[in-house]
């Protein structure tokens, strides 16, 4: 194993100890009545120095494991070619729940209320009540045009005979980016309202990392992009979505971090693998 695939393993097991902990949090740390956080609960400051030391370990480890990219960058998907389909998967399931989580938000705009989810009739809101109609509305068709422009780019990454692939336009990475910046707006402007920080901010640093990764995805469609400034930040994303998961909020959200992490972190493998692979000198 290339010292560049030990990444990928850094960033599981941050997303590992982050959901983990988030749930001995909720369990613990704040008062059944009010849903108030319980001042000095362990587990909820042991979750914030965790995402201090994931921040710090990935910044070295991206430094010590990825190269140094300058002008020699790679232009996508050059730097993230594989001729494995299997290591397409993840990132395939990724965009594949964004566009879940697109569709139920636009159903949830059209039908509010419930939606039955068993086959005994057992409902489920599908949407906390956080966006109105419309937000939900708006929602939804960003997350489904996040996943439009995202999967031309997996057959464009998968090498075929004699080394033949599809033609990509890579300014449609900068679709999600345009899109997330417009989710995380409207969703720091729903749930700032509640008093508590601590009950949303795996939500808001979720977004803002998941824009700040697909930036820098989308930056090596210019020949811009870095593989230290990618790994880095997709490793804060996938822990903050995982995070975030371990509210259990609405099928919608619940969708949208599996999906945006589960995508990152496919295409964070495809990036190390070309790295590791003979000769790859991108």
């Amino acid at each position: 194993m290339k010292k560049s695939m030990l990444f990928p393993l850094l960033t599981a097991v941050g997303g590992a100890g982050a959901v983990l902990l988030r749930l001995v949090q909720r369990a613990t740390g704040f008062e059944a009545d009010t849903g108030l956080p319980i001042p000095g609960n362990l587990p909820a400051m042991a979750l914030v120095l965790w995402f201090v030391v994931l921040a710090v370990a990935a910044f070295f480890a991206a430094r010590a494991l990825l190269p140094a990219e300058g002008e020699d960058s790679p232009l996508f998907p050059d730097g993230f070619s594989t001729a494995s389909a299997g290591l397409l998967t993840l990132t395939v399931m990724g965009i594949l729940l964004l566009a879940v989580s697109g569709a139920a938000d636009i159903a949830s705009g059209i039908f509010p209320g419930q939606l039955v989810i068993s086959a005994d009739g057992t409902t489920a809101p599908l949407q906390d009540r956080f966006f109105s109609q419309r937000e939900s509305l708006i929602l939804g068709a960003l997350s489904l045009v996040s996943a439009a422009s995202l999967f031309p780019a997996v057959p464009a990454c998968r090498v075929r005979q004699a080394g033949e692939r599809k033609p990509f336009q890579g300014a449609l990475l900068l679709v999600p980016v345009c899109c997330l910046v417009v989710r995380v707006v409207l969703t720091y402007r729903a749930e700032s309202s509640d008093p508590s920080l601590i009950g949303y901010y795996p939500d808001i640093l979720a977004m803002v990392f998941l824009t700040l990764a697909f930036y820098r995805l989308s930056a090596f469609a210019f020949r811009a992009g870095r593989s230290r400034r990618f790994a880095l930040y997709t490793a804060l994303a996938a822990a903050f979505c995982l995070a975030a998961l371990a509210d259990r909020p609405d099928p919608a959200r619940m969708a949208f971090y599996a999906g945006g992490a589960l995508t990152l972190f496919g295409f964070l493998l495809q990036r190390t693998a070309a790295l590791a692979a003979p000769r790859s000198g991108s």
